[in-house]
């Protein structure tokens, strides 16, 4: 059952809205949107409200573009229980990046009618994948396979295609050829012996979770980092003393973006520390089923020790700083959760995202590039990315200035999604049927 059914006009008056390309705010103006699409964006001087729209005061207030969740799974046990909570906390588009593709239309044919809450959905549907998982995938060994994979999911009318672990480097390559003459984007995971450059010289769009990147290492670095479990060392690096910044030059001149999911690196951190996750609190919303899905997702070695545990601690932070060395040497930054893994429950994540990028070294300004322009120069979306005359209505009323702090995306005053609105009522609502979903009331 959807919260909100029909279709208003939509008036926010009087607010301050920012724009997060130039990082301007002009005050005093007023955002209509009529249906899904905004109408008028102007001085509140020369806007006429019209007759029988819903009032939004924005004295005080902020407006923002919707965030976009740029890495995400939703398909999880319990998933569509789940949608509305991206929407609650300002999500209202997300990037899925390897789920079952029929249900994912289905979600979007009904969310896109009214008749379910949840985000814009961009999809890869299975992903290109080496070894045995238990996720949709193909299975990719060779060169063949490499080229009949993309062209299935061609035929299957995905939005991109997704390469994830263990393919032969011959046969990820191949891929990426084979993708751009489809004329399809690619987001990778790069795994040795493929380094980032490689993938950047061969087309990829995006990468994903830092994988693949080397760490500088100085001093006594290489010692402690060569102490963590080898799990550690797979998804946070090792290290290098060579030089990296000619790698993210190349990275920048390629416009090559990359998605860091911290918040769901920093899981492994804090869970070989025995320290709790910023979703422990939220369990709530996680259904018995979902909190199973995390229990096989996790590969951690029991009771590490100290010098697994200082290993750990140490790659965690040069994958902090790398980012902001990213970041500094103008390669694109995307912020994206991984929800639903356990340290990312869908649409508290994304904020907690959005605050380790500033952590690395982001301004709140960049970071809010990463889940609002950023992405809509990804996709290359003119509908995106502003609240402007023309584009989808989606936009975040905030009662405070997310420049200044970027945890004021938290401080959400009144969602609008896809022209729908969401007041403080209707997002409780949202919350309160998420955990009902999930068989707590």
């Amino acid at each position: 059952m959807l919260i909100r059914l029909a279709l208003q006009i939509v008036a926010v008056t009087h607010v301050t809205l920012i724009d997060p390309t130039s990082g301007t705010a002009k005050r005093d103006m007023t955002i209509v949107a009529d249906g899904h699409r905004i109408t008028q964006v102007a001085a509140s001087s020369s806007v006429t409200t019209p007759a029988g729209a819903r009032v939004v005061d924005g004295r005080g207030k902020f407006v923002i573009p919707g965030l976009w969740d740029m890495h995400v799974h939703l398909t999880v046990p319990g998933g569509r229980g789940l949608l509305g909570l991206y929407v609650a906390h300002g999500v209202t588009g997300v990037r899925d990046v390897a789920d079952d593709l029929a249900e994912l239309r289905g979600w979007q044919r009904s969310i896109s009618r009214g008749e379910l809450d949840g985000p814009r959905i961009v999809m890869s549907g299975p992903y290109l994948e080496g070894m045995n998982v238990p996720i949709p995938h193909l299975t990719v060994r060779n060169v063949d396979d490499a080229v009949r994979g993309v062209d299935s999911l061609v035929r299957l009318g995905v939005d991109f295609i997704k390469i994830h672990n263990g393919l032969p480097p011959d046969a990820f390559f191949a891929a990426l050829r084979q993708a751009k003459t489809r004329g399809l984007a690619v987001v990778a995971h790069v795994n040795v012996p493929v380094t980032p450059l490689q993938a950047a010289d061969s087309g990829v769009r995006s990468l994903e979770h830092l994988y693949g990147f080397p760490n500088s290492c100085a001093g006594d670095d290489s010692a402690v980092v060569a102490g963590a479990h080898f799990i550690a060392k797979f998804l946070m690096g090792g290290c290098s003393h060579e030089p990296l910044a000619p790698m993210y030059a190349a990275l920048a001149r390629h416009t090559v973006w990359v998605t860091p999911t911290l918040i769901a690196m920093s899981e492994l951190n804090e869970l070989r520390a025995g320290a709790p996750l910023p979703s422990d609190s939220l369990v709530a919303y996680a259904s018995d089923s979902l909190r199973k899905f995390w229990e096989m997702a996790a590969e951690l070695p029991p009771k590490p020790t100290a010098a697994e545990l200082a290993g750990t601690h140490r790659l965690f932070a040069k994958r902090v700083a790398l980012v902001a060395a990213l970041q500094h040497a103008g390669v694109p930054i995307l912020a994206g959760s991984d929800a639903p893994v356990r340290a990312s429950m869908p649409g508290w994540s994304l904020h907690d995202e959005l605050e380790w990028l500033v952590k690395a070294g982001l301004t709140p300004l960049e970071a809010l590039r990463s889940a609002t322009s950023e992405p809509a120069r990804y996709f290359a979306a003119d509908s995106l990315g502003a609240v402007a005359r023309g584009k989808v209505a989606d936009f975040v009323v905030l009662d405070a200035d997310p420049r200044l702090d970027i945890a004021n995306t938290r401080k959400i005053a009144v969602v609008v999604a896809n022209g729908r609105v969401y007041d403080a009522a209707a997002r409780r609502e949202l919350l309160a049927r998420a955990r009902r979903a999930a068989g707590h009331q």
